[in-house]
């Protein structure tokens, strides 16, 4: 009988946040998932940790891998679940009933589902919501977060896996291809599911050239007619981090009604700026 849910863990000489990780898996009070851990063949004590716990349905794996996709297309090759949750070493769920309460949002036929995520930083514990409905601003300018977004397994049937090429956006690539190019269903679950560890790579400033570099190829790919150059993709990249009025229209995209303001409001200005310049011409 196929599972409602795959947990899946990557892991690499990360033992102290792999024994967190584990846990908060083995605390939950809802027990009918599997844990799919692909560890990269490390030589700290994870394995050890791994060893430690014998919750049921615990599958695990200890072998060279070529990188972080690399490694979760091996977790989402071993799924069986309706729905897969990536939690990776070092992200732990926020409590132990995290998911029986999310398990009536998983029986929609929903594609994505993103709850709340706190992220554990130097400076303290900060809380990310996701929209409420999902925009093609939204998927652009961010990053949804894997800890706490349920998403369904024939998603990566239906459009392919994780991109390795990439190896720092590829799960960017892949919502905004799934959500933003193919329009698959989204629901916000108003919970927080997860505490995400951000010593990891995705959060690493000095990998930032890396992800401007790899995401300009991503919309390269996808938007080939638009961003087909430099400097397109540096003009956009320059837009996205520094207008105002690209955050103020990724904040009205939330809400309905006032999108519908902005919209009409939007217009009204462009047939004005076109009637202007014509007249002058």
């Amino acid at each position: 009988m196929t599972k409602q849910l795959s947990i899946i863990t990557i892991n690499y000489n990360n033992a102290e946040g792999l024994k967190l990780t584990m846990e908060s898996v083995a605390a939950q009070t809802w027990r009918d998932f599997e844990h799919i851990l692909i560890d990269g063949n490390s030589t700290d004590n994870s394995v050890t940790i791994i060893k430690s716990f014998d919750y049921k349905n615990l599958i695990w794996v200890s072998e060279p891998d070529s990188g972080i996709y690399n490694a979760m297309n091996k977790g989402i090759s071993r799924a069986s679940g309706r729905y897969v949750l990536f939690l990776n070493s070092g992200d732990y769920l926020e409590n132990e009933k995290v998911l029986a309460d999310v398990l009536k949002y998983l029986s929609d036929d929903v594609s994505v589902l993103s709850g709340h995520i706190i992220f554990n930083e130097d400076s303290g514990k900060r809380l990310r919501e996701h929209p409420n409905i999902m925009t093609f601003s939204y998927l652009v300018g961010n990053a949804i977060a894997h800890p706490s977004t349920f998403i369904k397994r024939e998603l990566f049937v239906k459009y392919g896996m994780y991109n390795e090429e990439f190896k720092v956006v590829s799960d960017w690539a892949f919502f905004l291809k799934v959500l933003g190019l193919h329009n698959e269903s989204y629901l916000k679950i108003p919970l927080i599911i997860s505490v995400f560890d951000t010593t990891g790579v995705s959060s690493n400033i000095n990998i930032l050239d890396k992800v401007y570099k790899e995401r300009e190829k991503v919309l390269a790919s996808y938007f080939p007619r638009v961003f087909n150059n430099e400097n397109d993709t540096y003009i956009f990249n320059k837009f996205i981090a520094t207008s105002k009025r690209f955050r103020y229209l990724q904040i009205i995209d939330n809400y309905p009604f006032f999108r519908k303001i902005a919209t009409l409001k939007l217009g009204a200005m462009t047939w004005l700026i076109r009637l202007f310049y014509k007249k002058a011409e």
